[in-house]
């Protein structure tokens, strides 16, 4: 798969993260709206790492590096929302 392959595949991969945001931001409560936010920087990381993918192009160093880089962010990303929901939890269950 080419570059412009791989960035269009990292566009459409956002979208559902675009749809998670909006659905949790409807919901509106405090822990709702903080992961709505969390899953709005997921889906612009994927899109940023379209665009890295095409600024990559068939450099294989390249392609690794955005691909690590994206990876760190997303999965960095989950760990902060876990972490969220977490302490939203502690937080109710103290009196």
């Amino acid at each position: 798969m080419d570059g412009i392959g791989i960035a269009l595949a990292f566009a459409l991969t956002s979208v559902p993260a675009f749809l998670i945001s909006r659905a949790l931001q409807r919901r509106a409560t405090r822990i709702d709206v903080k992961l709505a936010g969390m899953m709005r920087t997921v889906g612009l990381l994927l899109l940023g790492g379209a665009l890295g993918m095409l600024w990559a192009g068939s450099d294989s160093t390249r392609v690794l590096a955005v691909a690590l880089a994206l990876a760190l962010l997303v999965n960095g990303m989950a760990v902060a929302m876990f972490v969220a929901v977490a302490r939203e939890r502690r937080r109710r269950d103290d009196p």
